[in-house]
């Protein structure tokens, strides 16, 4: 019961500190953390039969999850959204071992699909921490890559 708290206490705090602090990148995947956490709790299928087989309404959601983190790294101007998604990757690699071999432990299966969720978090909230570094550095803090025939903004000298 500890570690749900602890879970829920780490999820508030660092997507909340997205949400209110960061800049549009932060602000979409500490949304999708949240939606994300949501969804699994109402896709779980119970503590009878949870995670002896394919917990298929979690893997739904950490598949669209993954959509997200991708998109958000591939457009946004920031390192992190790649750790994230490389961490969320190995979250659905969990999801398709235990498709291809049925026999995996469930504690170890269960441990498997939640344990990327800590350092995805803490992820985040450095990201988001970088972002008011930079924007309190240089005024400015681009948030997605720039098209072609964009101009960068120049930092006024400080």
């Amino acid at each position: 019961m500890i570690r749900i708290l602890a879970f829920n206490g780490l999820l508030a705090a660092c997507c909340s500190y997205a949400l209110i602090r960061g800049g549009p990148p932060e602000r979409v995947v500490g949304g999708a953390l949240v939606a994300g956490y949501i969804a699994t709790l109402a896709s779980y299928s119970g503590a009878t039969t949870g995670f002896y087989r394919v917990e298929n309404g979690i893997f739904a959601v950490d598949l669209v999850l993954l959509a997200v983190l991708v998109t958000v790294a591939l457009r946004a101007d920031r390192a992190w959204p790649f750790l994230l998604s490389a961490l969320q990757l190995d979250t659905v690699g969990a999801h398709l071992l235990k498709l291809a071999d049925i026999s995996v432990i469930r504690i170890t299966y269960a441990v498997m699909i939640a344990a990327w969720s800590y350092p995805m978090l803490i992820a985040l909230a450095v990201g988001t921490w970088r972002h008011r570094t930079r924007l309190n550095r240089d005024g400015y803090d681009l948030a997605w890559v720039p098209g072609p025939d964009a101009i960068r903004p120049v930092p006024d000298g400080r």
